[in-house]
């Protein structure tokens, strides 16, 4: 459902989008027409182009009928020839990517959600702003959570490694139970010397996009919630202002299983 949901993402950014497992075509059909799904649902019946692709699901044994030939859940970025040029697979197998995040997170394609799920605060030059790129996630979804800092020209703020006595930039996350959170992604650091100073700073300035993993483990319809702590200190090349904190609250909505229109 979240790839029907953000099939014009995918569209947008010229990525034609397929989905393929070992079910009928039967079972294909009445599934894509329970869920109006309007993209191909490929049948692999033998699991033939699964096994070719070698991503056949070799702890299901072949007495398992029910089960054998799965694939491992995952995805491809396949160019115009056929060849698999980008891949996104999760170790864990209950692990799904949301549709952005695959392609933000797998192929590398700088897509922005269309209407995020953001709050927002600004003051003394810096505004701090965090979006989802889901207002709903399913169990064992992985979705993207965007802390953006938005830096006054001639502001930087302060990465890691950092000097005793400074502070450096962090997003701390709690939530709802069942929500799952991963190491927040920063960007690269620049170098930074201030005169009469011997220590070496590593900064950010500019606009900052800080980027947190955030997963669900709830199996129900319900409403959770995000708190997210970023902690910074913004200078200039003069003077350094004193360590800001700022709180955001984010809600969503959890979703149980799409369920098989046939079972």
């Amino acid at each position: 459902m979240d790839l029907q949901n953000h099939k014009a993402d995918f569209d947008t950014n010229g990525v034609k989008l397929f989905a393929i497992s070992y079910d009928s075509v039967a079972s294909l059909g009445i599934f894509s027409d329970g869920y109006d799904i309007d993209f191909p649902l490929l049948s692999d019946v033998d699991s033939k182009v699964i096994q070719n692709f070698g991503i056949r699901n070799k702890l299901i044994r072949p007495e398992e009928t029910e089960y054998y030939g799965i694939p491992f859940p995952g995805a491809y970025l396949v160019d115009e020839a056929g060849k698999v040029i980008a891949k996104f697979f999760n170790q864990q197998h209950q692990v799904r990517e949301s549709a952005l995040s695959m392609l933000r997170m797998g192929f590398e394609v700088p897509v922005k959600p269309i209407n995020p799920n953001c709050v927002e605060v600004s003051d003394a030059g810096v505004t701090v702003r965090a979006s989802l790129v889901t207002r709903e996630l399913y169990p064992w979804q992985r979705s993207l959570l965007y802390v953006d800092l938005q830096l006054d020209d001639g502001l930087h703020i302060y990465g890691d490694p950092i000097p005793d006595g400074y502070i450096k930039t962090e997003v701390v996350t709690t939530g709802t139970e069942g929500l799952l959170f991963g190491e927040p992604q920063f960007p690269p650091t620049k170098p930074f010397k201030i005169e009469g100073i011997q220590e070496y700073f590593h900064t950010f300035d500019g606009n900052v996009e800080i980027v947190v993993p955030v997963m669900s483990t709830i199996n129900e319809t319900n409403s959770a919630e995000i708190e997210l702590t970023v902690s910074f200190q913004a200078c200039t090349h003069e003077m350094c202002y004193l360590p800001r904190s700022e709180r955001l609250h984010i809600e969503l909505t959890t979703l149980p299983n799409v369920k098989r229109i046939d079972d």
